[in-house]
């Protein structure tokens, strides 16, 4: 009886103390930013840039991203662009290099993403596209 009323009252103790944790935890995350965090989608975009055909980049750099950019801001009303290096194993089994052209969208709905992406398979003869969607909590800091 006696170990029994010990094992309520720990567990009582460690249910009060995790929640206590929990509560802390919270309050002090979103008291340290002045902006309510909000949950949102938050949407990544690689584009390679070689041809799907030719398996070499025949369109320069500098002119996708320029035609991205009209492509991208017909549907979205912001992006962030990043250029990285990229390698994949290609038809023939070979590793490929090729620049990859990767945008960040947050909190746009997701047939705008398809639609972007719809053109651009096409413009830059591509096979595909690799997306990512993740779940983020954000807000636009302004200052204390």
């Amino acid at each position: 009886m006696k170990s029994q009323n010990f094992t309520l009252i720990f567990l009582e103790i460690v249910v009060v103390a995790l929640v206590f944790v929990f509560v802390v935890t919270v309050v002090e995350y979103k008291s340290s930013l002045k902006g309510e965090l909000s949950r949102q989608r938050k949407y990544t975009i690689y584009l390679g840039t070689n041809d799907k055909d030719t398996l070499k980049q025949e369109i320069p750099t500098e002119t996708i991203k320029e035609q991205m950019h009209e492509i991208c801001i017909k549907y979205v009303d912001g992006y962030t662009l990043s250029i990285e290096d990229g390698f994949y194993r290609d038809a023939n089994g070979n590793i490929t290099h090729e620049i990859a052209l990767v945008y960040v969208f947050i909190d746009v709905p997701i047939d705008s993403i398809q639609k972007i992406m719809d053109e651009a398979l096409i413009k830059f003869n591509q096979s595909s596209i690799l997306l990512e969607e993740s779940r983020i909590r954000s807000t636009f800091y302004n200052g204390k």
